[in-house]
């Protein structure tokens, strides 16, 4: 299985120290925190909202309630499912704010200035029309993904974007690995079916 980028994002980063002396008031290793998770934190929003301007926002947001929240983190689980638990909340009621409505498609451009979903490094010996290909898949993808009713997407985003384990996606969101399996499996089954639908048309 690939890296995932959480687990690129804290490697070689001694997590649990930034996160007692973040608890214990230091601001620099607030901070710290904040740099080795933006990325997959941002990622996180993005899929959930389905624009930049959204997922800036709630970023943002989830880092204000980290910050508000740190004292609470007890050790039980490991900090980042934690924090997935705390960003996926909060992806969901900035949504509700932003009233949103999760069943209509939302645009995802395919190159934004500054902040979006990060592009697949190309490489260079690639074809061009293999490049555009699989720019046009990922589109499809992410146009299939912002479609899934949110307790399937936030499972999706969770298990195969971020990379966290059955178990941990199911502490996460609180409910049975039993249901992360379920939702998981309808929701992969529905971006299949329509990057089926959109091969059938080329």
């Amino acid at each position: 299985r690939p890296v995932s980028a959480m687990a690129a994002a804290t490697e070689g980063v001694d997590v649990e120290a930034l996160v007692r002396a973040a608890q214990a008031g230091d601001r620099g290793a607030f901070t710290q925190l904040v740099h080795v998770f933006s990325g997959p934190m941002y990622n996180l929003a993005y899929r959930m909202a389905g624009n930049a301007d959204d997922a800036a926002d709630l970023t943002q947001e989830i880092f204000v309630k980290l910050y508000r929240t740190i004292g609470q983190f007890r050790y039980r689980s490991k900090f980042s499912t934690w924090l997935c638990s705390l960003a996926a909340n909060t992806c969901r009621s900035g949504m509700r704010k932003l009233g949103r409505r999760r069943d209509r498609e939302r645009p995802f451009p395919e190159e934004e200035s500054g902040e979006g979903s990060p592009p697949a490094t190309a490489d260079p010996r690639d074809r061009p029309d293999r490049q555009a290909e699989r720019r046009e898949q990922r589109a499809v993808i992410e146009q299939a993904m912002a479609r899934l009713p949110e307790p399937y997407r936030v499972v999706i985003v969770l298990r195969d974007l971020q990379g966290m384990a059955y178990e941990e996606v199911a502490e996460a969101l609180g409910c049975s690995i039993g249901t992360v399996k379920s939702r998981l499996a309808r929701a992969r089954l529905r971006v299949r079916d329509e990057l089926l639908v959109k091969r059938d048309e080329l």
